[in-house]
């Protein structure tokens, strides 16, 4: 029976249509939380079926088979094609990075990619109901009941576990002391602010579960690149070094890798055994434009996306938006096998670079172009404001840059004012023996008082309430005095401090500057923590409960941040010179957190400089925006002529192949039979590749003729062809009269429509480039 699956071997009772198979599989990619039970029910209520259990057992198996059936005839098709080394996939997943020209350009990054982890795709581990006792008497999960299952569902996406261990936390330490010492180390500016790179704390709350979530890389397009299978623990550094390591075996050299803790990984990748490696590729580890907003503002100097030269307008925050879409599998994956989870996952990642990234990607580079040239614009408001500032070229706009690093660096390595000195401790022990001495002093002429009202007005000590306070507050007295004692000897003080005292005066100085730096310190916390709930309020498949419970959290934390900015008010008002007071809305509205870095400085001086004030820093970003769209200009003219030269080589390259599949000279039956069923799935491989084309094509010839364009769509000569190229220009122009096949399948005379539709699109692109030309 053709067009069905059965659902066992020998003998079955079921069998299911493969258009219905295809129909779950299209609908479940494009609606995860779509899962196999509810599909099945909701076709036993449209064929009034009474609804049974295993049906739902019968069509998962049914439905595995389908997709190996669709793996077999894809790895048929690439090995038709000679892309069948498990690498090409990688090496060829995105034509605007990957599909390099003849004389193209050098760029700073050869490549963007941006990875990152999500913990949403977990999948909980089988286990036994035996429940252990430890030593402590907390109990012990019993061990797995999974059935073992290697086939591998990965489809070239997923890294193999081997793979990833080697960049263990133990065997890199091993491997170490063997390394070269490195002589370019930098200390990592947020090395007190990020942790995540290291999760040993909560190693035990990833104990129901196997795989923790996924480790996710993909170009600056969103095409998938790696995924890692993150087990039984946090984002730890084995995912990025592992995942690092194929991307600069996969893509060479001058790769821009985004992360968002990339500060810390560079000094990881460093001191690892890709150290070496990652130095001879000239790998540069960059920060998220969003996440680099938490980072300090040394940190953000160096690894923002703002100041990173020929970074272009990219966001590295790829991952963010890839993780917020494919939540929805959480449903599938949760109670899933290993094998089923990764089948999910692959299965998704397939059809969302088919059908998602790549249908978009024409959009998304004229988008980018348009954006660049709207930023631009601005640029004759920039010199306007230079003139009226009298700032005389650019080039200061670099200075303030260079003295702004060269600031924080050395205030980085200034000594730390918000830690507390014995002297600040000695200063505050003196003021607490003053007012115990005063309070003991109260007491006892209470207690005298108390005693001479009384009827025999005799005062016996040790008796009444009177006397209790008097005794507490003599002994709280001696206790504060040994503190100070214990302190004048440590110090090595002569004569006992008072508020005439010159270092008096100075310590109480540093006490008020060590209260305006945690004041500082817990708004900057406050709204580091604001801007991540922010996020995770507005995060796809949120819950409304837990919508509701973070907004009520951030209703919460606004009177907490009010409050702090009341108390570093207090305390900035009374420095010397005062400090500037910050109001509610400055402080929500800070666009970098680097502001409270400048804050920091106590000093006048320190203010007056051009780019701590407002305005020039405004400026001075605008002056780097521009920069930017500069340079993501250049890099889209050049991935706009890649992708047009992968459409039009794409298209001939299938086209010759299926030709060759369809003729018949020298081939026995059962062979010519084989290559023509082999030529109908390399048609239709070739119609979902060219789906989308023509809706490219028009959108970059609508480009071309936007004032401002300065690329170019006539297709170029890609470097992996070289010669080959004329040779398949002229297989397409000389055709195959008279070839067999069935007219639905043969499509007509290829090679007439290649020519025609060859002549056509060069006239339009000569045309469109005419025009171009003559407006410029």
């Amino acid at each position: 029976m053709k067009g069905v699956i059965p659902c066992a071997p020998w003998a079955p009772t079921v069998a299911i249509k493969i258009r219905l198979l295809e129909h779950y599989r299209v609908t479940h990619v494009r609606c995860p939380q779509l899962a196999i039970q509810p599909f099945v029910k909701a076709l036993c209520d449209i064929y009034g079926m009474p609804y049974k259990p295993y049906l739902c057992q019968q069509f998962s198996i049914a439905y595995d088979l389908y997709l190996d059936v669709r793996r077999r005839t894809d790895e048929k098709v690439m090995e038709c094609l000679g892309r069948d080394d498990p690498s090409w996939r990688l090496k060829n997943a995105c034509p605007a990075c990957t599909y390099k020209l003849q004389g193209e350009e050098k760029m700073i990054f050869e490549m963007l990619t941006t990875m990152d982890g999500n913990d949403s795709l977990k999948r909980v581990l089988r286990r036994t109901k035996t429940v252990n006792l430890e030593e402590n008497g907390e109990p012990t999960l019993g061990p797995s009941k999974e059935r073992v299952d290697n086939r591998d569902a990965g489809d070239g996406y997923f890294l193999s576990r081997e793979k990833v261990d080697k960049w263990a936390k133990a065997r890199v330490a091993e491997a170490l002391p063997m390394q070269q010492p490195d002589t370019e180390k930098r200390e990592n500016p947020c090395a007190d602010r990020w942790k995540n790179m290291i999760n040993d704390v909560t190693s035990k709350m990833w104990g129901i579960f196997d795989e923790t979530g996924i480790f996710l890389a993909l170009c600056r397009h969103g095409f998938v690149l790696v995924i890692v299978d993150m087990l039984r623990s946090g984002e730890l550094a084995k995912y990025p070094l592992s995942v690092q390591k194929e991307l600069l075996e996969a893509f060479g050299l001058n790769l821009g890798s985004g992360y968002d803790v990339g500060c810390h990984f560079e000094g990881t990748v460093r001191n690892s055994e890709l150290g070496g490696f990652a130095r001879e590729m000239n790998l540069k580890c960059l920060v998220g434009a969003f996440h680099g907003h938490a980072h300090n503002r040394l940190c953000q100097l160096e690894f923002l996306a703002t100041y990173v030269e020929g970074l272009g307008l990219e966001d590295l925050e790829g991952c963010e938006r890839f993780f917020s879409r494919s939540n929805g599998l959480a449903k599938s994956c949760r109670y899933a096998s290993r094998f089923h989870r990764q089948q999910e996952i692959s299965t998704y990642a397939k059809h969302f670079d088919a059908f998602e990234t790549y249908a978009n990607l024409g959009k998304f580079l004229c988008a980018n172009y348009k954006q660049a040239l709207t930023i631009l614009k601005s640029e004759g408001a920039l010199s306007s404001w230079m003139r009226q500032e009298g700032v005389e070229s650019t080039d200061e706009f670099k200075q303030w840059l260079r003295e702004e690093k060269d600031y924080l660096l050395n205030l980085k390595n200034s000594p730390k004012q918000t830690t507390e000195s014995l002297e600040m401790e000695y200063v505050q022990k003196l003021i607490n023996l003053s007012a115990s001495e005063y309070v003991a002093k109260h007491a006892v002429l209470a207690a005298e008082a108390r005693a001479a009202r009384s009827d025999s007005a005799a005062y016996v000590p040790g008796t009444g309430k009177a006397e209790l306070a008097r005794r507490h507050a003599k002994e709280k007295v001696n206790r504060d005095l040994e503190s100070v004692q214990e302190l004048e000897r440590a110090l090595d003080i002569p004569q006992r401090w008072t508020t005439a005292s010159p270092e008096w005066t100075a310590t109480v100085v540093e006490v008020k500057k060590r209260k305006f730096q945690l004041a500082l310190d817990e708004i900057e916390l406050l709204i580091v923590e604001r801007i991540f709930e922010l996020t995770k309020m507005n995060q796809s498949q949120t819950g409304y409960k837990l919508r509701k419970d973070i907004a009520k959290a951030l209703q919460a934390r606004s009177k907490a941040v009010r409050n702090a900015i009341d108390r570093y008010n207090a305390a900035a008002i009374l420095l010397e010179p005062p400090m500037p007071q910050l109001t509610w809305e400055q402080v929500v509205e800070y666009a970098f957190l680097a502001d409270f870095d400048l804050l920091r400085d106590t000093r006048a001086e320190i203010r007056a400089r051009p780019w701590t004030r407002p305005a020039y820093r405004l400026a001075l970003d605008k002056y780097f925006r521009l920069q930017r769209a500069k340079e993501e200009i250049k890099r889209l003219n050049i991935e706009i002529r890649r992708v047009v030269t992968w459409i039009r080589d794409e298209d001939r390259l299938l086209r010759q192949k299926g030709r060759e599949l369809r003729r018949q000279e020298g081939k026995s039956e059962a062979e010519a039979d084989e290559d023509l069923m082999l030529a109908v799935q390399l048609r239709l491989y070739r119609e979902r590749r060219a789906r989308f084309d023509d809706g490219h094509m028009r959108r970059f010839r609508a480009l071309a003729k936007t004032p401002g364009f300065t690329g170019s769509i006539v297709p170029g000569l890609a470097l992996e062809l070289g010669d080959q190229e004329e040779e398949m220009v002229s297989d397409v122009s000389d055709g195959d009269e008279g070839e067999g096949g069935d007219d639905e399948e043969d499509e007509g005379d290829d090679a007439r429509d290649a020519e025609v539709s060859g002549l056509l699109y060069r006239l339009s692109v000569l045309a469109v480039d005419g025009a171009r030309e003559d407006t410029t």
